[in-house]
């Protein structure tokens, strides 16, 4: 549509106007022009206009809103079939990583409840490997929580990549082979660890279902390489007692 000056004066002279809405591609003449600015009148696009009236009470919501989702939607109070992922963004219970927090955390109580009750068996190294699997679940815990990159981990008193080699070769660091046949004749300790360590590698199936994209894309490959070791860990453990470094239960 195009906007002449004469156009422009007969609507004037039929209604005296402060603003002139006009669709999106309207086409005004340097005389038409003019004659707005002559008269004062303030030229609005009307899809502009609705576009930022649209965008005014997104913020206006966004400010009274408590929540929000990851797709955007807002919410004044959480629904009971959610829960915070970060932030104050919230997801269904079910999404995979509110799901390996779960785990997680299923994982920290099984060693607590664990380590109580190996207590009584009062073997100081066997204590310090209790602690020191705790203190690394927990550090787990709080970087999927946060966020935030593991760093550098020392579990056992190896890293990671020690704790590989260890559990792969028992034969060079234990002068025996692996336990392949894990029965209840075995010693209680290693029974009970054998017990957490399966249950640490359905925590790392749940960790793969959430940070490994079906496109190919791997998230949080800290966490992973963490988790997987995880089972090496207690493994190792199960080898120590197998060897008689925990004593006998």
């Amino acid at each position: 549509m195009v906007l002449t000056e004469e156009k422009l004066k007969i609507m004037y002279k039929q209604k005296k106007m402060d603003i002139l809405e006009v669709d999106e591609g309207t086409i005004l003449t340097p005389s038409a022009r003019q004659f707005l600015s002559e008269k004062g009148i303030e030229l609005v696009n009307v899809q502009e206009k609705l576009s930022n009236e649209i965008q005014e009470e997104k913020v206006i919501q966004e400010v009274k809103s408590k929540y929000k989702g990851i797709n955007g939607e807002l919410y004044m109070d959480k629904p009971e079939y959610m829960t915070q992922i970060y932030g104050n963004v919230l997801v269904k219970k079910d999404n995979k990583r509110i799901v390996l927090r779960g785990k997680i955390d299923s994982l920290q109580a099984k060693w607590l409840v664990l380590s109580k009750g190996l207590e009584s068996c009062k073997n100081a190294n066997l204590i310090k490997d209790l602690e020191s699997v705790e203190k690394f679940i927990k550090k787990i815990l709080v970087s999927e929580v946060l966020g935030e990159a593991l760093g550098e981990l020392d579990i056992l008193g190896n890293s990671l990549d020690q704790i590989k080699e260890i559990s792969h070769n028992p034969n060079k660091f234990f002068k025996r082979g692996h336990l392949f046949e894990i029965s209840k004749k075995d010693d209680e300790i290693i029974l009970k660890l054998n017990e957490v360590r399966t249950y640490s590698r359905e925590v790392e199936i749940s960790a793969i279902e959430a940070f490994v994209k079906e496109n190919g894309v791997v998230e949080r490959k800290d966490l992973l390489t963490a988790l997987n070791r995880m089972s090496s860990v207690i493994y190792i453990m199960m080898l120590k007692g197998a060897v008689g470094e925990y004593g006998n239960r």
